[in-house]
């Protein structure tokens, strides 16, 4: 019975260092995505003169997740009968985004930072915003990637240290 509980317990623990290690791994491709549907959206207000809900679902068709989740919430958030600002609507698609994805809250903090200028203001205003959050979000690309190569291995491998030293422990 002791093995079993042993067993069990390593099991555990690993379980938990690979799903973190994973959530580490998986963060700087959707900041990636994320990156480059906003400059697909700069695109659509800067050239195409598109408004935001016709923009947001075309976004939403192109990309993947996680930025398709987000833009297709902002689109039918803004869809008719409209009774909420865009700036009302962007914040509550981030907050939509920030539950299914491994987006830290700085992260939705960049995102979040354009909804005062999002159909609120001049085209080359919303341009210049959507210009500084994609830097931004370049910025912490580059910070996930690190966080990934220097804590991703440990996370793994004391996942199952951790499990066995508590196992044995246990017996």
């Amino acid at each position: 019975m002791g093995w079993l509980g042993f067993a069990l317990v390593l099991l555990a623990c690993s379980a938990w260092g690979w799903q973190r290690a994973a959530e580490l791994a998986r963060r700087p491709g959707e900041l990636r995505i994320l990156r480059s549907a906003l400059q697909a959206l700069e695109s659509e207000i800067a050239f195409g003169v598109t408004p935001l809900p016709e923009a947001f679902g075309r976004i939403a068709r192109l990309y993947p997740e996680p930025a398709a989740t987000l833009f297709r919430q902002a689109a039918a958030l803004l869809a008719p009968p409209r009774s909420q600002t865009a700036a009302a609507v962007w914040e509550e698609a981030v907050d939509a985004l920030a539950r299914t994805s491994a987006l830290t809250r700085e992260d939705g903090g960049i995102l979040r930072a354009l909804a005062p200028y999002l159909g609120a203001t001049g085209r080359d205003d919303q341009v210049r915003h959507l210009r500084l959050a994609m830097a931004r979000l370049e910025a912490a690309e580059t910070l996930a990637r690190d966080l990934d190569q220097r804590w991703g291995r440990l996370y793994r491998y004391g996942g199952v240290l951790a499990g066995a030293f508590i196992g044995l422990l246990l017996l």
